[in-house]
Formats: C-alpha cells, structure tokens, sequence
C-alpha cells in the first residue's frame, strides 16, 4: 500500500531564482529561506514520487491536465532565461492509477501526451510553477519521479475531491508520495507592485496564512468569490485540490514563511497527516448538499421539474425521458394539460453556481407539444451547447435550470417598440438570426440587447436589419 509522506505548499516566482533575480531574489529572502526549509524537510522524507499541483501550464476550462510522457522537459525561457532548464521523469504507473479511479469516477481531466498536445496546438512541458520550487528542491534532493497536474476552471469543492482521489491512487500504488502544492497569493498587495493594487488582496493573504496555520480546511473551501477575486491569486485552487488528499485525516499546518515584496504574496507551508482520523469533509459536505438538493426540486414548478428529469435520464442512461411515462407519475391538472396539448418554441438554460452551462431553445414550435420542447432542448442544453462540454454526473445537483416558454412573435418597426425587462428581440439579416431572451442579468438596454442578438448572428454593422418582440413565460 502507498503511503503519503506529506505535503507542503510553496510560492512560484521566477524572480527568486539568481540567475533571473540579478541582485532582486534578495527582497524575497523569507521566501527562498522557505523554499530551503521545505528542500530539506523533503529529502529527510526521500519520496519515490512528488506529485506537483500548479496553477500554470497547460490549463483547459472543462478538467484538469495530467502530462503523460515518460520525460517531460521545461525551461524559464519566458522570463528571459532559456538556459535554465528542467527535465523530469514521469511516473507513469502512478499516471496508470490515476486513469484507473479518475475514469471510475468520472473525474473531468486529460491525461496529455504529445498526439493529444499537437490536436490542443500545445506542448507537454513543465512550467514555472513547478521548475521554480523543484529549482531549490533538488539542490537537497533528486531521488524522485513526479506527477505533473494542472488545475483547471473547476469550483474549489470538485477539485478538492479530486485530491481526495489522488490519495486513492497514492494508496493503490505502492509508492512512497509527497504533494507539492504551487501557488502564489494575491497580486495586488501594493500600490508599487507590477499588478494593480487592490484592498481585497491583503484581507485574501490574511485569511489563507491563517486559516492554513489552523488547518481549517472547510474555511478554506468557503473563501468567498468576492474575496479571492479581486485579491488576484493563484495559489487557491490548487491548495484545495492538495488539501482534498487529506480528507478523513487530522492535519497539522505550519506556515514556515509570509511575506509580500514586489506586491505579491508568497507563503511557504508544511502540512503533516497524522494517523488519526476524522468525519470525512466530503461525506459531510455531501450529506449537507443532498438536503439542499431535495428542497430545491420540491420548490420547482412542473416545467422545471420536467427539464430537470430530462436533463438527469439524459446524463445517467444517454435515453430521452419519455413524457407519456413521466406525466403519469405527477399530479395531473391544467398545467399538465397545457404541457400535453399547447405547442410553443421554449428555451432550456442551465446554470452551475451562477456561470451558465448551457442554453438551447426553439423560436416556434417543433415538436407536438411543450413538454416534448422543453425535454429536447433541455437535453440539447445539457449536451449540445458548444460552447460548453457537457453536462457531468457530478454536477447534476448544483444544476439551477430555468425554462422560458415563448409567446407569439411580432414584426416592430424600431428600437422604440422594445422593453429589456419585457420583451425578447430576435434580429434578422440576410438569412441570419440571433435571439436574446428578455430580462436577462447584466443587460440594461435596449441598445445592448439588440448589439448582443447581432454578434449572435455574426450580423455586422452594415446590414439592414429585420426586428422582431416576443414575451415568455419564465419559469424558475
């Protein structure tokens, strides 16, 4: 059985790399002194693999990316020096383990290697947020494969337990490991600083030295967007992924060094795992989310209850929801007739934590009644939008849907003749055709409306347009 050895948590910055500081690194003497710290804490643990977690390479919005090369190469040519280089040896039977749980689990990541990399116009290389760290490292150690992961556009909570399947695969390995956890704090921590400076940056650095320092995991996940936003960090999201291999352990934190010279913050960290369990974080969380998810469906209306089970029977078996079968397990009544016997266009959009995750719809009618609209489009929503991977298993809970069912569409001769809050607009020209749905967060005009219907379309400014008004029905 494998074993974790550890985890510690470091900064990135090129600067503090001699050869690149010239004299500056330094400024940044509590940092390096850290770095020196932690390289020696490591080798005292002679890990076989050190799995690194960074927030830069080769990020992709929809998963995490796993380099999958025996060798991996990389160099601080980006910051002026190509000369420092960097090669790494894989450890591709831990790799194989992880693709094992990760497709057990349907985790969304891609294991890259240079066939998938010259599909993205990418390279499978190290970047600075790992060089930078193993850069001090191996001054003290080199007895040691790694693991390359970069964190991608996933909320905190999906990435920490992601962590917590890495630490399935330590388990199933047979390998003595170790988590290197790359991050940087806030960017914006002066006024003097190359970033701009804003106030959330130091309340962001005091919050996450101190709540490492008490190892209080669940405050970390709970940092709220408003406030690791703006303090432009990149640390975070890597942090929870590493923390997610402790859960169901107590942990010890020791925060070796802070500090904030060229305006941003650095802090070196040294996580120990006792033997000692705890309730899990993640059963709990889950226990605490499934209620909520109960009383979300229980408060929505039939129409959005309708799209919910199509967009689940979709994700769960890849089968359409039959609405003969579904209408009869539901109270019949005026709103199942006007489901069952009206035809209509209707919109299907999907939200995940405010950021929306799909949106399909039909400007008339195409099927021969509203429900069977709204289960296709919903369905369209959750898997068709191309501006969006599909709908996952893992975020069926988190899934807010609203469903607009469109009345009659009517020619206007002008922008006078529209309403933001009340009226959708469809613009037309040339044979082409965008549409906006009417009261729609962070659209306050008409002016905007109609300008985002026509890039919808690729109308362009010389086109003599077409307008058209409708009214929805929203549900939500």
């Amino acid at each position: 059985m494998g074993f974790l050895s550890g985890i510690v948590v470091t900064p990135h910055p090129p600067i503090i790399i001699p050869e690149i500081g010239g004299g500056q690194e330094r400024e940044a003497e509590k940092t390096i002194e850290g770095l020196k710290l932690i390289a020696t804490a490591i080798k005292d643990k002679h890990p076989e693999v050190i799995i690194c977690i960074t927030p830069h390479g080769n990020g992709f919005s929809d998963g995490i990316c796993v380099l999958h090369e025996d060798e991996v190469h990389g160099s601080l040519g980006a910051f002026g020096r190509p000369d420092i280089k960097m090669s790494k040896f894989i450890d591709l039977d831990f790799i194989e383990e992880m693709i094992d749980i990760f497709v057990e689990e349907d985790v969304p990541s891609i294991f890259l290697n240079e066939s998938y990399a010259k599909e993205y116009n990418i390279k499978v290389e190290l970047d600075h947020g790992v060089i930078v760290p193993l850069y001090y490292i191996d001054k003290e150690y080199k007895e040691y494969k790694i693991v390359h992961i970069t964190v991608g556009d996933l909320k905190l909570l999906e990435l920490y337990k992601i962590g917590s399947l890495i630490k399935d695969a330590i388990d199933r390995s047979m390998k003595k490991a170790l988590i290197l956890i790359s991050g940087d704090l806030s960017h914006c921590l002066s006024k003097d600083g190359p970033y701009e400076y804003h106030p959330m940056g130091k309340v962001f650095d005091d919050k996450l030295v101190t709540l490492i320092k008490n190892m209080d995991i669940e405050g970390i996940l709970d940092i709220p967007g408003d406030v690791y936003g703006p303090a432009g960090e990149c640390g975070l999201k890597p942090i929870a992924m590493g923390l997610g291999a402790t859960d169901g352990y107590e942990v010890e934190g020791r925060v070796v060094s802070y500090e904030g010279p060229f305006g941003v913050g650095y802090m070196n960290a040294i996580l120990e795992i006792k033997d000692e369990k705890k309730t899990s974080l993640l059963e709990k969380l889950n226990i605490n989310k499934n209620e909520l998810y109960e009383i979300k469906k229980r408060s929505e209306n039939i129409y959005v209850s309708l799209a919910r089970a199509a967009v689940e029977e979709w994700v769960h078996s890849q089968h359409y929801l039959d609405w003969e079968t579904y209408q009869d397990l539901i109270l019949q009544g005026d709103i199942v007739e006007e489901l069952e016997h009206k035809r209509a266009g209707a919109f299907v959009s999907l939200h995940n934590n405010g950021q929306l995750r799909g949106c399909i719809g039909t400007i008339g009618p195409t099927k021969d009644n509203i429900a069977e609209e709204i289960i296709y489009n919903a369905i369209q929503a959750a898997s068709e939008d191309t501006r969006f991977y599909p709908i996952r298993n893992s975020e069926l809970e988190d899934l807010e849907i609203k469903v607009d069912v469109l009345h009659e569409i009517e020619d206007i001769k002008g922008l006078d003749e529209l309403d933001v809050k009340k009226y959708g607009v469809i613009v037309e020209a040339d044979g082409k055709r965008g549409l906006l749905l009417p009261n729609l967060e962070g659209i306050d005009t008409v002016a905007e409306q109609v300008e985002i219907a026509k890039q919808k379309a690729n109308i362009n400014e010389s086109e003599k347009i077409k307008l058209y008004r409708f009214k929805v029905t929203r549900h939500q």
